[in-house]
């Protein structure tokens, strides 16, 4: 039975149905069901591979179809409107699995067209096989696992998957996660399962959780319907992942506060290097094309290149490391984003701050202001980062020392309007470089940084002035031919200062094309 694409749905205005139209219509809803769910998925109870086509004919055959048609022949249109969804649903519900892939998982070929109860129970089939008896006992008729149920030869279907995954395991029912090196009595905070790329969404994406050990009982034995809603089990999650509590119950995918998403992925690894980012692309609501065969850190720079393109988020330029090929501006790997990010300053108590600006520098504060608020959002477009910023010209450069055993040197660099600091580099500057006028120090830019001090007022004046005089982390610039300019990374943070008011009221206020 091949999936029809037309589709009939109940209307609360419409004529009593027919026997006939119940059946289109249920049949309508279910197709449309089907195409939310994941390609292939096991029946539990008799472990058979089922694509939608054989799932439709299951339901087609079920008791729970012929039950669905009696109750909508003695129902009116508007109780067959809610019924039909509801029941459908309820036959279609699936149980995802999360786990750590081991050296032999079956793969599609191994188990299509045979029942994966009557393999061997040795190894990763046994895993296999109690995943969908779990699923089984707990009434859910079908069971997905991503060892099994996506055609990996397929570089179509995979990219569909890759693309999906994220919202397979929101829709599903419940994902069971086989934690295989926890023993019934130790905890799961140095599992390696919180070491995986993969497993990061698996966390995240699902409502319903629970937990399993190596001998697939429940995680300490908790018999609540859902792990995520426990206390306990919360806290040890938010030990083991640094990722608070309210993300854990209640994520949303998007690209709000990157750099913090970044910092949750920052030291797991996939098998695959450039799986790290594609791992990503449904946390953050991402659609690129998957190609695999290119580096990890193309990948990875598609991804923060995206972010940037569609959200304008400049969390992400905060790093210190190794740049990256792909653009001056992004790190090579994942890594250097386990430094927390730098938080604002807290705002002060203005009654306290009253000294801070007179009345006479409120003018030109407030023009400022003006500028800043009128700057473009950050945007990449063909590899090119058009930037707003906050600049400062670097007046001198002078080197302090090299590391006895290592290539990078200490720079102490000063610049018009800001406090000396010093800054560790790679590697060492040309002369040329370091020469009056090439270097440029600048304070990234975005309009939405305003927006606490949108309210015209003595009190936000003060405070925006106090923002804009603490420290903040900055971006060292190299000028190059053609007004562009390129990133020159650093193995420490840049930690910038305005000298005083002034400084912070004249500042330059640009925006600069990075490559």
């Amino acid at each position: 039975m091949k999936i029809r694409s037309q589709v009939v749905t109940p209307s609360s205005n419409a004529s009593p149905i027919t026997h006939i139209d119940i059946k289109q219509v249920i049949c309508g809803v279910a197709f449309e069901i089907l195409k939310t769910l994941p390609t292939r998925v096991l029946h539990t109870g008799t472990g058979i591979l089922c694509n939608r086509d054989a799932q439709l004919f299951n339901f087609l055959s079920s008791q729970q179809y012929n039950q669905l048609l009696s109750s909508c022949a003695t129902c009116d249109p508007a109780q067959q409107t809610r019924l039909i969804p509801t029941q459908v649903s309820r036959y279609f519900r699936f149980v995802t699995l999360s786990h750590r892939w081991g050296s032999g998982e079956p793969l599609l070929r191994d188990i299509e067209g045979r029942s994966i109860y009557v393999m061997s129970t040795n190894g990763d089939f046994g895993k296999l096989q109690a995943f969908c008896a779990i699923a089984g006992e707990q009434n859910y008729l079908w069971a997905w696992s991503d060892t099994c149920c996506i055609d990996k030869d397929s570089s179509a279907e995979l990219q569909e998957a890759i693309g999906s995954m994220f919202v397979w395991y929101r829709r599903s029912a419940l994902t069971i996660t086989y934690l295989s090196d926890v023993s019934d009595t130790n905890s799961f905070l140095s599992s390696e399962w919180f070491k995986g790329g993969w497993t990061l969404q698996e966390l995240l994406a699902p409502e319903r959780l629970l937990f399993y050990t190596q001998t697939w009982s429940l995680y300490k034995n908790l018999r609540s319907s859902n792990h995520k809603t426990d206390v306990a089990v919360l806290e040890e999650l938010g030990r083991a992942t640094g990722i608070e509590s309210r993300f854990l119950t209640n994520f949303s995918p998007s690209m709000d506060d990157a750099r913090s998403r970044l910092q949750w992925a920052s030291s797991r690894r996939t098998t695959r290097p450039e799986d790290i980012a594609y791992s990503l692309f449904g946390i953050f609501d991402i659609h690129l094309p998957v190609l695999y065969g290119e580096s990890a850190e193309i990948v990875l720079g598609r991804l923060l290149a995206e972010i940037i393109s569609q959200s304008g988020d400049i969390s992400v330029l905060d790093w210190v490391g190794e740049a990256s090929r792909f653009h001056s501006c992004f790190p090579a790997e994942i890594s250097p984003y386990q430094t927390p990010p730098m938080l604002p300053s807290p705002q002060p108590n203005t009654e306290e701050h009253t000294s801070i600006i007179s009345e006479q520098l409120v003018a030109s504060l407030q023009t400022l202001y003006r500028s800043l608020d009128k700057q473009p959002l950050p945007r990449f477009v063909n590899r090119r980062l058009t930037l707003p910023c906050i600049t400062y010209l670097v007046t001198a450069v002078q080197l302090k020392g090299t590391a006895p055993y290592e290539s990078s040197c200490t720079y102490e660099i000063q610049a018009s309007g800001l406090r000396p600091f010093e800054v560790a580099l790679p590697s060492k500057l040309e002369n040329q470089i370091m020469s009056p006028g090439v270097l440029h120090l600048v304070r990234p830019w975005h309009s939405k940084l305003l927006d606490p001090y949108r309210k015209v007022s003595a009190r936000t004046d003060k405070q925006l002035f106090y923002a804009l005089g603490k420290p903040f982390h900055a971006l060292l610039l190299i000028e190059l031919p053609h007004n562009e300019y390129k990133r020159i990374a650093s193995s420490t943070p840049i930690i910038a200062q305005p000298v005083n008011e002034d400084s912070i009221l004249k500042s330059g206020v640009k925006t600069l094309d990075i490559v």
